[in-house]
């Protein structure tokens, strides 16, 4: 029986629903660790509510990332142009985002090296800013898909992008970058309000979880 060769137009649809399966998974299995990471000083005071904060991600945190990897994976497969023109264009911006990436596991392998409160500090902000700087990017990042990006193709039919990293941070992308940083703490504060079991870890990150209007009246 003779198989019918799926079309370019059904190919592509294909490998579009498969990208946005690749990135709402990460959004979902790693937008908690991302929001857990950008709530440690907010829920954690002392050092054992911070190791307690830390382990509700520490051993979940390098397979949630692989959903990333995946879909990066998918847009060289599928769209090697839009793979190299993201990736050279948004150099500096993808440039923080793996800087950022790349904190976490070094901040969880440094962190208790060395039992100095200053030095464990440094590392409390480093995994800050590993949970901050990825949700912020990510969602401008979201924003400037929504508005648009200035691309331009040479002779040779070559994809380039005109702008530069200041040409991104619009207001409306902005705003998104924020909206996207209040979602993913509120998924990583309903996470600790399940898996954590010391009393002020888990009632901090009920609390950061709850609506303002209903903190407000409740308490």
């Amino acid at each position: 029986m003779d198989t019918i060769p799926l079309d370019y137009a059904t190919l592509r649809l294909i490998w579009w629903l498969l990208l946005g399966i690749l990135l709402i998974g990460f959004a979902v299995m790693d937008g908690f660790d991302l929001g857990v990471a950008t709530l440690l000083p907010a829920v954690a005071r002392t050092d054992e509510e911070r190791r307690i904060v830390l382990n509700v991600i520490g051993p979940v945190w390098e397979g949630n990332q692989v959903w990333l990897i995946l879909g990066g994976g998918a847009i060289f497969a599928a769209f090697p142009p839009l793979y190299a023109v993201s990736f050279s264009g948004f150099y500096i911006a993808m440039f923080l985002i793996l800087v950022a990436l790349i904190l976490r596991p070094v901040g969880f392998k440094f962190r208790s090296k060395v039992p100095d409160p200053r030095w464990r500090a440094v590392w409390d902000w480093a995994l800050f800013a590993s949970g901050l700087v990825p949700s912020l990017v990510f969602g401008v990042a979201m924003g400037n898909v929504l508005l648009g990006v200035p691309f331009h193709f040479d002779d040779t039919l070559r994809v380039y992008y005109e702008g530069g990293l200041f040409g991104l941070l619009t207001p409306f992308a902005l705003l998104c970058g924020l909206v996207s940083v209040a979602m993913l703490v509120m998924h990583g504060a309903g996470m600790l309000a399940m898996k954590t079991s010391g009393a002020w870890p888990r009632a901090r990150g009920a609390t950061a979880a709850s609506p303002p209007l209903r903190r407000r009246c409740c308490s």
